[in-house]
């Protein structure tokens, strides 16, 4: 995995997890959304390669 491979995963990582953090702070509508949404675009960019995730963190 390539330093930009890294540094994109982490960031897309990041965003997930402020998202999620959002949500569990204000548990609205407007948050749950926000955070599905960001999954659901994490989840895409994983299926089609759009990001390659490190294998430590894939599961078997």
């Amino acid at each position: 995995m390539s330093k930009v491979d890294r540094l994109e995963w982490s960031r897309k990582i990041a965003t997930l997890n402020e998202r999620i953090k959002g949500f569990q702070e204000n548990p609205n509508k407007e948050h749950l959304d926000a955070a599905i949404s960001e999954l659901k675009a994490y989840a895409d960019a994983a299926n089609s390669g759009g990001i390659e995730i490190p294998e430590r963190f894939i599961a078997s």
